[in-house]
Parts: C-alpha cells; sequence; structure tokens
C-alpha cells in the first residue's frame, strides 16, 4: 500500500477552522534555533506569526518538535480550540498521529505541549512539503534575527510581505 504524497503547496483550512503551520531552522554557528509559526484563516488571512530564537539542540528532528509545540503553546495561548497544525517534518507530524507515546528524542517535548491542551480542543494533523510551508519557513530562519520572541498579530515581518502574496507554483 503506498502512502499518499504530501502537498507541495499551501491549502487553506476548512471553513471555521484555523490552520498553523509551523516550521524550524539551524543556526549551527551562533548555537541557536529558530521557530517560526504563522497562523491563517480559511480565506487566507494570517491571524498572528511569530519567530522564536531558541537554544541549539542536537537534532534538526527535536527543532521541528520545538517548532511544533511552540505552535501548540501559541494556539493555546490565543484561545484557539479548532485547528490543522501543519508542518513538514514527517517524522513530527507522525509523531503527533499518534496516539502512543513517543520514545524518540523529541518525544517529550510533543508530550509536554499537547498535555497543555484542553480536552475541548480539535486538532487535525498535515504534513506538508517544504514549498507548502514557506512563510512558517521563513520566521523561522527570521529568529537569527531575533533575541527571544516576537510576535505579529494580523501580520508577518514586513521583508515577508512577498512570500505572502506570491502565487503558488
Amino acid at each position: 500500500m503506498q502512502r499518499p504524497q504530501p502537498r507541495t503547496q499551501w491549502s487553506p483550512p476548512p471553513p471555521n477552522c484555523l490552520k498553523l503551520n509551523f516550521d524550524g531552522a539551524i543556526f549551527p554557528e551562533l548555537g541557536k534555533a529558530g521557530l517560526g509559526v504563522v497562523i491563517h484563516d480559511s480565506q487566507g488571512n494570517v491571524i498572528a506569526s511569530l519567530s522564536e530564537q531558541a537554544l541549539l539542540p542536537f537534532s534538526t528532528d527535536i527543532v521541528e518538535a520545538m517548532a511544533a509545540g511552540r505552535a501548540l503553546v501559541f494556539a493555546q495561548e490565543l484561545g484557539i480550540a479548532e485547528f490543522v497544525l501543519e508542518g513538514d517534518s514527517e517524522v513530527v507530524i507522525n509523531s503527533l498521529r499518534s496516539k502512543e507515546a513517543s520514545f524518540s528524542s523529541f518525544g517529550h517535548l510533543l508530550e509536554s505541549a499537547k498535555s497543555i491542551i484542553g480536552s475541548d480542543t480539535y486538532i487535525k494533523f498535515s504534513h506538508v512539503r517544504r514549498s507548502g510551508n514557506k512563510i512558517a519557513h521563513n520566521l523561522a530562519r527570521h529568529a537569527r534575527n531575533v533575541r527571544g520572541l516576537s510576535v505579529w498579530v494580523e501580520d508577518v515581518p514586513q521583508h515577508l510581505v512577498d512570500v505572502l502574496f506570491a502565487k503558488p507554483g
């Protein structure tokens, strides 16, 4: 049986639902990592976005898990109860989908983030190729220039506006 191929372009969530895209980036020369999250509504409008700089862990999977965890925390902070969580790390998305506890090097990060989400929260997990995750990817890269956390409401950093409005394909 063949697994379905992930989408290569970003697509909006269903009506009355939000989509949180996340990504991580590494900056080995700085000993840092970047986390990026963007929240869109079903019309494709940006609700909020963030870039956060963190200490560099020892694997890219851990950085991706940190970004997924940050997205879950961001959703909880904003009171979002129904959303699609989408990223380009298949291993992280599969771990999030699993009902089993993850014994991977990053499983504890995901379990900790999931534990703060209320029982009335509905989350669908979705995998997309990096080409469909450009804004979150660029927000993660932007964290190179951020000390701590930067949040934008109904916006992204000015230099990412072209990425936001670029035609797919």
